[in-house]
């Protein structure tokens, strides 16, 4: 058994190994996240075939881990931990915080390193019964906005109270992105696959709900034929009666999981974390 860097070539199959185990794992993203903290990005072989992987990216304060697998027939081996303790020791002690998001069977084995719950989250996705809604080509271009940056870099700075921009622009410039933009709120969302369309990042300040539901009918409206899946804070009742109103189910669990000083995040700012 072998612990390396994820090279660019083992992408493809470390999305077909996640496919096989029913996780949601984006290629572009995983380039992405190599582009930026390549140093970071780690995987297990077993005489050259990919058994498991673990990688974070960096931001000024902050680190977050993401994409830990191992592939069943390996688990309950000692690879998981040997993957982790991998990567965890190879984070910089500069960082105030690092998060990811758990599944809550794994909660324990993060709490051991030290990491806390801070949120439940859940995965929302829409079923293809949408409520009717009223939308117009004046309601699209309302959303056209042409200060996408100018917006995400002052809300998404109040959200987790730090710089992330280069990671965040780079991650909403791909083939299929759909960028939204109002003066208090940002929405972004892609395909990731055959099926599915990802919701995320999406930002809006809270109190301005009523620009949050004009987004909403965009993504609908712009993605309809495919199912739009998001990952929401469940602590934020305003954004979880959103998507229960447009009628998307809840169809898993995870946790926000941090180690590090208090950040205090603005959960009620989130309505889809970035994949």
């Amino acid at each position: 058994m072998f612990i390396g860097w994820l090279k660019y070539s083992d992408v493809n199959a470390l999305v077909q190994m996640a496919e096989s185990m029913d996780l949601l794992v984006d290629g572009y993203h995983v380039k992405l996240m190599m582009m930026h903290s390549a140093h970071l990005c780690y995987c297990a072989y077993d005489e050259g075939k990919l058994v498991g992987a673990v990688m974070a990216v960096e931001f000024p304060k902050s680190a977050m881990i993401k994409y830990f697998m191992v592939t069943p027939e390996y688990q309950k081996q000692g690879l998981g931990r040997r993957l982790f303790e991998t990567l965890f020791h190879a984070l910089p002690e500069t960082h105030e915080n690092v998060y990811l998001h758990s599944t809550p069977e794994l909660t324990p084995f993060f709490e051991s390193y030290g990491f806390k719950q801070k949120m439940e989250i859940g995965r929302y996705i829409n079923v293809g019964k949408v409520p009717p809604f009223h939308f117009t080509n004046a309601h699209a271009k309302e959303l056209d906005g042409t200060n996408f940056e100018q917006v995400i870099s002052k809300i998404d700075k109040e959200t987790f109270h730090e710089n992330r921009m280069d990671f965040l622009l780079d991650e909403m410039e791909r083939n299929s992105s759909l960028k939204l933009t109002l003066p208090n709120g940002f929405q972004h969302s892609s395909i990731v696959n055959a099926r599915h369309v990802y919701l995320g990042p999406w930002q809006v300040r809270a109190g301005h709900e009523e620009e949050a539901e004009k987004m909403m009918r965009g993504i609908l409206y712009f993605r309809g034929l495919k199912k739009v899946v998001a990952d929401v804070p469940l602590g934020a009742k305003s954004v979880v009666a959103l998507y229960e109103k447009y009628h998307f189910q809840n169809k898993q669990r995870f946790v926000y999981m941090a180690k590090g000083v208090n950040s205090d995040i603005r959960f009620e700012n989130i309505y889809a974390f970035s994949l």
